[in-house]
């Protein structure tokens, strides 16, 4: 599940070891990137929404530039991950701060290097465009936004697919990382349609105590919707239930 590799890639930014610095004591892009990844973690964790923003929007920049220098690369910071691990979050922070325009610019990019990016799979694509989506209502852009959602309204509970074959067909079996009724619940909250979209996901909650992907969905939702406390909330009772299952 993405939202999983996603909390991955996030926790991993603390372990990541500092390149060593260049001669004359200049850091390294690669280090550059890491240090500017730290601070994003901390200005998240404190709620520091211009700070996280401020930081995103630097480390965007360089990841990008060190993708164009070494898109062959096996760094950490690949394609998938400066959209998924970056500039999709800084997306929905521009969002929530009404920054609708730069958002937009954002969304798009990232469906952009999605469509050029192997890794990426529908539930990636499917977040990005239906953010999208629900910007663009935001816009007055409806005929664009009802076409997005027309297009994944049928298609996003099978971004589910995998989780449910693992745990019908693996063993030991494993836990439970994604259900349809979640996909659908999130596709309801970007298409109009919030009050259901957040029943279901509340129930998916009661349902699976352990699975972090409603968590991850009411995350996102808060952020765009510029709930900041609520988005944190969510994280940290997604991290909760994850440790604890």
């Amino acid at each position: 599940m993405v939202q999983l590799l996603c909390l991955a890639l996030r926790n991993s930014v603390a372990q990541t070891p500092h390149a060593e610095p260049r001669s004359g004591g200049h850091p390294s892009p690669t280090e550059s990137i890491h240090n500017l990844s730290q601070l994003v973690d901390k200005a998240h964790q404190n709620g520091e929404i211009s700070k996280e923003i401020e930081y995103r929007r630097g480390l965007s920049r360089l990841a990008w530039d060190q993708f164009a220098r070494h898109s062959k690369s096996l760094d950490r910071w690949d394609r998938w991950s400066i959209v998924y691990g970056n500039d999709l979050p800084l997306a929905l922070l521009l969002e929530g701060t009404h920054q609708w325009s730069d958002a937009e610019t954002i969304y798009r990019q990232d469906q952009f290097n999605l469509a050029h990016e192997r890794l990426a799979g529908n539930d990636i694509k499917s977040e990005n465009q239906l953010h999208l989506a629900r910007l663009l209502t935001k816009e007055g852009k409806q005929p664009e936004a009802r076409a997005i959602c027309s297009h994944w309204k049928n298609r996003v509970k099978h971004n589910a697919d995998f989780a449910l074959f693992a745990v019908k067909h693996n063993v030991p079996t494993p836990p439970l990382y994604d259900t349809p009724e979640v996909e659908i619940g999130g596709w309801k909250l970007e298409c109009g349609l919030p009050e259901e979209g957040l029943r279901l996901l509340s129930q998916q909650i009661q349902a699976h105590p352990g699975m972090l992907a409603p968590y991850t969905v009411l995350g996102n939702y808060y952020l765009a919707e510029g709930d900041f406390q609520k988005a944190l909330a969510a994280e940290r009772d997604g991290t909760t239930a994850l440790l604890h299952r």
